[in-house]
Parts: structure tokens; sequence; C-alpha cells
């Protein structure tokens, strides 16, 4: 059972990845990522649109974060069944099977420093899954020896479509003064780390904010 559950999605392609899709659980092996995403986080989409080439993907991830705004513009390509992406953090995903019918099932491995982190994500075009569903994913999570999931309550507002900038509080480090990849490797080893990262990026979204 478990072989099934770990065999990555076959021939999967950029369309189904389409459209915006809600978080709906999550589960990482980094130690503090998990207490983040269960105190600091209240909520999360991607909106993934066809890039500039074939085999490429421009993906919006919007988190809300302590009722405020996160949002990062990340760019991916596809490569023997495999998702890569380089900025700001090097990682490579696969696609599994699910029951879901309008659901994405993904594990993906990120590179911090000189360590690999696996991670297992269920998206949805809905708010909210079924039972068996979400009983689904977490046998996924055992399958892959990661840490009890994070389930989001879909009862949490979303951040609103990047459709409506004015209503979006965006964070980049392109002054150097947010640099998303030396963070993640100087916090992601332990909880008290992680949740230090949380409040500078709190810190950083408040300031853009009032700017």
């Amino acid at each position: 059972m478990t072989e099934n559950l770990i065999r990555p999605l076959e021939n999967p392609g950029i369309d189904m990845m389409l459209g915006t899709w809600v978080i709906i659980a999550t589960s990482y092996e980094s130690p503090g990522t998990n207490k983040l995403w269960k105190t600091i986080v209240g909520s999360g989409w991607s909106k993934s649109t066809a890039g500039s080439q074939s085999n490429t993907l421009t993906v919006i991830q919007s988190r809300k974060m302590s009722g405020l705004c996160f949002k990062l513009q990340v760019n991916m390509t596809f490569e023997n069944n495999t998702f890569h992406m380089v900025k700001p953090i090097r990682s490579s995903g696969v696609l599994l099977n699910t029951v879901c019918p309008d659901c994405l099932l993904g594990y993906d491995e990120t590179i911090i420093g000189e360590t690999t982190f696996g991670a297992l994500h269920l998206l949805s075009k809905r708010r909210t899954v079924t039972a068996a569903e979400l009983d689904e994913f977490e046998k996924h999570v055992k399958c892959f020896k990661l840490p009890s999931p994070v389930i989001m309550d879909p009862e949490k507002d979303l951040c609103p479509d990047p459709q409506t900038p004015s209503q979006i509080t965006e964070v980049t480090d392109t002054d150097g003064a947010l640099d998303i990849s030396k963070l993640l490797e100087e916090s992601v080893n332990t909880e008290g780390g992680m949740m230090a990262l949380g409040e500078k990026l709190k810190s950083a979204l408040a300031k853009a904010k009032e700017s």
C-alpha cells in the first residue's frame, strides 16, 4: 500500500496545475515549519499560470500570517515528471495520485544550506475536502514518515486575489533586506528559529503595508 501512495503520478501535464488552489493540509519535515504553520499562518492559496515557455509555470503563492497577506511569485520548470524551482530557494517536486477529483497532492524536497527537507501538500479547488480525502492525505504523510499534518481552518479568510493589488501587501528582497533563502538557512533547523523567521516576515509585512 505504501508503494502505491508514494508513487508519482505518471505523465502529469502542466495544464492540470493551472488555476487557483486552496491549501487544505500540509506537513513539513523541517523541525519548526509545522509549528510556524500552526501558530502564524492562517490560510493560503496558490495560483498557477502558463509561463513564457511550454514547460514553465508562474506561481503566485499567497499566505495570510497573523492577519497580514504575504505574496511571493516564483517560476517553475517541468522536466521528466518533476517540477523544479531555483529561486528564492531550490526545490523539486512531483504530483501523487489521490482519490480527490479536484485536488493536487504534491511531495517536494527543498534544499536549504546543506540539508534537504521533504514536505507534502494537499490543495483543492474547494475550501474543504471530505473525511475520506483527508484520511488519504494522512496516510500519505505516514508513508513519507513526515510529522502529523497541519490541517487548515476553512473558516479563516483567504487573502484577496492579486487582481486587486491594492489589497495585497507584497514583500520582496530586491534591496537585500529580506533574503528568504538566507533567513531560512539560519532558521529552519529549530522551532525557535522558524518562529523568529515568522516574526521577521510579519514585521516586514507591517512595514510594507504602512508604506
